[in-house]
């Protein structure tokens, strides 16, 4: 993830959660808000409750999450604040990384966070 950083303070989760927008998907719940800084970075929080299962199942979760960000790293607009929560009620064992790539997919473009002309193919 070489144009994100992650956030990593309470108050700044608490913020997002509290006035951001969200979206839910089959797995996720994305809430989002338009930066304040003013840098073009993106910055990303992932959460995972321990409803979910264990660590070893948690930190499974966690990767899954952070791959499918950095797949979609590259159409994503920058300057935004997004926190990427898991349901915890979905199952992690038969949960593929594409499941989770489409899911987060679709919710950034409902939200019209990818950029437009990633999408096409030039030749």
């Amino acid at each position: 993830m070489k144009n994100t950083i992650t956030i990593k303070k309470n108050f700044e989760i608490k913020y997002l959660l509290s006035k951001g927008k969200w979206t839910r998907g089959n797995y996720i719940t994305v809430y989002f808000k338009k930066s304040q800084n003013l840098t073009n970075l993106n910055r990303i929080c992932f959460i995972v409750s321990k409803k979910a299962g264990n660590s070893v199942f948690r930190n499974r979760i966690k990767r899954l999450l952070r791959q499918s960000y950095y797949d979609l790293e590259g159409k994503t607009k920058q300057g935004y604040n997004i926190l990427v929560m898991w349901k915890p009620r979905e199952n992690i064992e038969n949960i593929k990384c594409e499941k989770v790539y489409k899911d987060m997919e679709k919710i950034f473009e409902e939200r019209d966070l990818l950029l437009w002309w990633k999408n096409f193919v030039f030749f």
